[in-house]
């Protein structure tokens, strides 16, 4: 698979398609930041330092984020549904309860739970569902095996909603300048405060 690197510092940008090319240009640099990319417009994105919208365009699309305060032992999730080229925005934040061991996993479970549940109330009967704890789809699918109460919750709504709603997933990796994935991990976060 073709990669692009993009290099900048101070004074330089670039894109450049090998690796070997990359390590030329770094070594006469001064603080190089540099990534490789799969496509030429995240790398350019990550150039001018912008986050990069939707690749995929589903009819039915939702990014779901948990979060954690270690200080509080609360726990939330965030999550943006984009349906109908409308976007809505979920956010919820719970009390410490016997799920807060769980850290931010317990949220990352609860938003993709909510969010799935949310695409079955509204006779959606595929969504495409982007996250980036990969329990999420491990313990939906059952590959994992549940042993916290929560994830055994999880796989239990999992066996109904398969009857009802297509759950297409995908692994998004955190904080590497998904538009949508940073709204959720904001959201989530953003839960964390508002109770």
């Amino acid at each position: 698979m073709k990669k692009y690197y993009a290099i900048k510092s101070d004074d330089y940008k670039n894109v450049v398609e090998s690796w070997d090319e990359c390590k030329e240009i770094i070594k006469d640099l001064k603080a190089p930041k540099y990534k490789s990319f799969q496509t030429i417009e995240e790398a350019n994105a990550f150039l001018n330092d912008k986050e990069l919208k939707l690749k995929d365009n589903y009819k039915y699309m939702a990014y779901t984020d948990g979060s954690f305060d270690s200080s509080t032992n609360k726990y939330s999730f965030g999550c943006v549904l984009l349906m109908n080229g409308i976007e809505y925005t979920f956010k919820k934040g719970y009390e410490p309860d016997e799920f807060s061991s769980l850290r931010n996993v317990a949220g990352e479970i609860k938003g993709a739970g909510f969010i799935i549940n949310y695409a079955i109330n509204h006779n959606i009967d595929e969504l495409h569902l982007y996250y980036d704890y990969i329990g999420i789809e491990k313990w939906y699918v059952g590959e994992w095996k549940a042993k916290s109460t929560i994830a055994i919750k999880y796989q239990e709504f999992a066996k109904e909603a398969k009857k009802k709603i297509n759950v297409v997933f995908h692994k998004v990796k955190s904080h590497a300048n998904d538009y949508y994935n940073e709204k959720v991990d904001k959201l989530a976060k953003e839960a964390l405060l508002d109770n």
